[in-house]
């Protein structure tokens, strides 16, 4: 493979009897040992594999922006972390033999004299010749630089600890240590040869030496490195200002497994919101729409103590609740089409997909079955919907390595991709890994139908397995850290979703809890939702497992069941309103977080507050929620949709849909024609100031209706003196227009809270 297997054995073989002349001729028995081999004691060697590789990722030889380099760095290339060590030891010793490495004068090798910053090296001084990687790097060239022989132990866990750093106060200081265990059943201390990292600096840092120094109160994680090993160990920095828990309220488990942090991290948990916060929160998230007037006259009317569970059971129920989460999904599984036959999924394909879609919402069917009926679609993308999963993809030659990276990352929240050419930087996964979960995927074929709109899904199951990046070899069906799975005369799929959606498989049931709590927070217990690797932990460990356990055993991959123990937790139901004690909180719950409302989601909110019929291109939907391919293809409201973020569906990433603020939302709300035009037509100004018979009620009318809430007497004080005279209806009316116009472009429309 290397310059061929016969050349390879040549220089080998020209290698070994060079040095053993040198040997000889410079390094004979001296008198004082000769005689004496009966009383020689062999030491052990030093390992290429574990002693020599691990100097190299210490020093950053490796890495990206070193000789791990796509093309290497100054003519000299390394894998990148170490993921091919067979050809790192070639590229080292027989690529340009006895450049690199000099066995008959060690210290001066290349190799070293670059290092040790004796030579020009464009990565500068990486060790000093008495730093022990060095002299571990010298000793082995001494040995005569060789490859391990035989069976060589290989590291399967490494321990950092301890698991918990718990700090009194900032600027005190703590020593971690690594722990690397071995196939043979041996521990080693390798702290000296690990790398290091924070998640947080503004919390804690962590040096070369594994010391970790606390900055400020709060919490974060710190990871070590080693192989291909990463672990981490959760840092909390106390307070020293005085503590006293305030015994919020708990409704639920959700609020004990929250405040359990709070009490570590010394947080207070905000109060509950108001009833009008409530209703506004809970009516935008569960259906996607504001309350309407008589809605909140129902709600603020009940005095009943239970008021806001029923009004959740009753927003659940609701069919728009199965159409915001179909949209969502939408998103999620890239449900976009192409005009052009032979260039894209069809119209009507993506029509029916999304309306199959849609109805299993509406059936309220669990959401292990989705995952299953999608990876095993097949047939007609026109007559059998799910076969789409594979057809939303550029026609032509499918992709396994593609499908494989879009199904890990949308059911298990598992970005594989930076594992297709080496081992994953910040996670447990492997290059072997990705093709072994690629191989799932190979069988995968599609032809032509009837027509140029139509496409047939169908697997072969005496497909070959995904072969190696590095060596070509075929990689047997593998489940992503699990066993290897029989798929003899099977379809690989089937086996695949029989194991992904399994009860006990908590990488499918966290992943999908994750999303659901993302949805009603603005950020998931681990966040990004779709980006679930070692060194991005949850937030709250705890509450992941245990809300991914009730919705996998207890509500059987249940949404409904899952949303309602959310929305009746007092954390969901908190205030967004700050104090001291928890002001600095963007990750622990401990209030609520602003959130801008989806693109579609405002865009229906604007047209319900104007009591306007939107107008969509390419789709008969009544709300923007309800058009199959999103807002990409709209022409009428593109602008709208682009500038509020919504997901062009390019990626299955969850980063498509923005939810950040920025001036150009601001300008269009200001001067642009989505609240120009709605504004143009005074139907529902006219309405209300007919309606109400004094001027404070029309005030509160249009309070209400956008905002969900009563005026505050500091508002209306400040209303009153500019309402115009009864004797002049039309400065009345263009004073009401300016007034929703006011409230519509008020940041408390935009942000939902």
């Amino acid at each position: 493979m290397r310059n061929g297997s016969n050349q390879m054995n040549i220089k080998s073989s020209l290698r070994v009897g060079l040095l053993m002349c040198l040997i000889l001729f410079a390094c004979g028995p001296s008198r004082e040992s000769a005689g004496q081999d009966d009383k020689t004691v062999d030491t052990p060697r030093t390992s290429f594999l574990n002693e020599v590789m691990p100097v190299f990722m210490r020093g950053g030889c490796n890495g990206g922006g070193c000789h791990g380099f796509s093309r290497g760095q100054d003519g000299f290339k390394l894998s990148l972390f170490g993921y091919d060590p067979k050809g790192d030891f070639y590229r080292l010793t027989e690529e340009h033999f006895g450049r690199r490495i000099n066995v008959a004068s060690p210290k001066e090798s290349l190799l070293l004299r670059k290092a040790a910053g004796q030579v020009p090296h464009t990565g500068g001084k990486v060790f000093d010749p008495a730093d022990k990687h060095y002299q571990t790097l010298l000793k082995w060239i001494e040995e005569g630089a060789e490859f391990d022989s035989g069976k060589v132990p290989e590291p399967t866990q490494i321990t950092l600890s301890p698991k918990t750093l718990q700090f009194n106060r900032p600027d005190e200081q703590m020593q971690a240590k690594v722990v690397a265990t071995y196939s043979d059943g041996t521990t080693r201390d390798i702290t000296d040869l690990c790398l290091f990292m924070t998640n947080n600096e503004a919390i804690a840092t962590i040096d070369r030496s594994a010391r970790i120094r606390a900055v400020q109160p709060g919490g974060t994680h710190v990871f070590a490195r080693f192989d291909r090993f990463t672990v981490g160990a959760e840092v909390i920095v106390l307070s020293p200002e005085p503590f006293a828990w305030n015994d919020a309220p708990q409704l639920n488990e959700i609020d004990k497994k929250v405040d359990q942090q709070l009490k570590k991290l010394r947080i207070l948990p905000a109060p509950l919101c108001s009833d009008e916060q409530f209703l506004r929160r809970v009516t935008i998230d569960l259906v996607g729409k504001l309350p309407t007037p008589s809605e909140y006259e129902e709600f603020m009317s009940d005095a009943a103590a239970d008021k806001r569970s029923r009004w959740i059971d009753k927003l659940i129920e609701q069919e728009e609740f199965a159409h915001l989460w179909a949209a969502k999904w939408g998103e999620w599984l890239r449900i976009n089409t192409d005009t052009n036959p032979g260039s894209g999924t069809a119209m009507k394909a993506g029509w029916n997909y999304f309306e199959w879609l849609t109805e299993f919402m509406v059936e309220n069917r669990p959401w292990n079955e989705l995952a299953e009926e999608l990876l095993t679609g097949n047939g007609s993308n026109l007559r059998s919907p799910t076969s789409n999963y594979y057809t939303m993809l550029p026609q032509g030659k499918i992709d396994p390595a593609r499908l494989a990276e879009d199904t890990a990352q949308i059911f298990l929240g598992l970005r594989i991709q930076c594992a297709q050419c080496h081992n994953h930087p910040f996670d447990r996964w492997t290059i072997d890994d990705y093709y072994s979960f690629t191989s799932f995927f190979t069988g995968v074929r599609r032809k032509h139908g009837s027509e140029a709109r139509e496409y047939y899904t169908f697997v072969d199951v005496d497909a070959e397995p995904a072969k190696h990046l590095v060596d070509q070899r075929p990689m047997a069906h593998r489940f992503p850290g699990g066993n290897l799975a029989d798929v003899q005369n099977k379809d690989p799929r089937k086996v695949l979703a029989k194991w992904m959606t399994a009860r006990d498989n908590e990488l499918f049931s966290r992943n999908l809890v994750n999303r659901v709590w993302d949805h009603f927070f603005g950020r998931g217990i681990i966040h990004p939702v779709d980006d679930v690797r070692i060194s991005n932990p949850a937030s709250n460990e705890p509450l992941l497992q245990m809300l991914s356990r009730r919705f996998a055993h207890d509500y059987k991959f249940d949404p409904k069941k899952l949303v309602r123990e959310i929305c009746n937790s007092r954390t969901y139901q908190s205030s967004a309103s700050t104090i001291p004690a928890n002001k600095r909180d963007d990750r622990w719950f401990s209030h609520a977080y602003l959130r801008r409302m989806r693109a579609d989601v405002m865009l229906d909110c604007i047209h319900q507050a104007l009591d306007i019929q939107p107008k969509f291109r390419r789709s008969t939907a009544e709300r923007a929620v309800r058009m199959f391919e999103g807002g990409s293809r709209d022409n009428y409201n593109m602008y709208f949709f682009s500038t509020f973020g919504q997901a062009k569906r390019e990626t299955v990433c969850t980063c498509e849909t923005k939810s950040d603020a920025n001036l150009s939302q601001t300008l269009h709300l200001i001067n642009g024609p989505t609240l120009q035009k709605g504004l143009q037509n005074p139907s529902f100004i006219l309405q209300i100031m007919n309606k109400a018979k004094s001027d404070k009620v029309i005030v509160s009318a249009f309070y209400v209706r956008i905002l969900t809430r009563q005026p505050s007497p500091t508002e209306w004080n400040r209303i009153a003196p500019m309402i115009p005279s009864e004797d002049d209806p039309k400065s009345r009316q263009k004073f009401y227009t300016s007034l929703a116009w006011s409230l519509l472009n008020s940041n408390e429309f935009m942000f939902n809270h």
